[in-house]
């Protein structure tokens, strides 16, 4: 028995007795679903959140160094 075929076994008879499992309480499934759902879109919403976050921090620190280089070319000008 070659591992792919175990491990494929192994994920075949978690898949029925999910089923079964999902069958006979009905309910506890439906919440669970609900949960994973919830979760997995909280995780998006939290990564979007953070990507934006990132592209303003990095927005804000080049407009700060734009200025700084125009800061500096003003007082250049002065003493050259």
């Amino acid at each position: 028995m070659t591992t792919a075929l175990a491990i494929r076994t192994i994920l075949e008879i978690a898949a029925v007795i999910f089923v079964i499992f999902g069958v006979l309480h009905e309910q506890k499934f439906i919440d669970f679903e609900d949960k994973v759902i919830r979760m997995i879109a909280k995780k998006i919403y939290l990564r979007k959140r953070k990507k934006a976050i990132a592209r303003k921090r990095a927005a804000q620190q080049a407009r700060r160094q734009r200025e700084e280089q125009q800061r500096r070319a003003e007082i250049y000008s002065f003493v050259a």
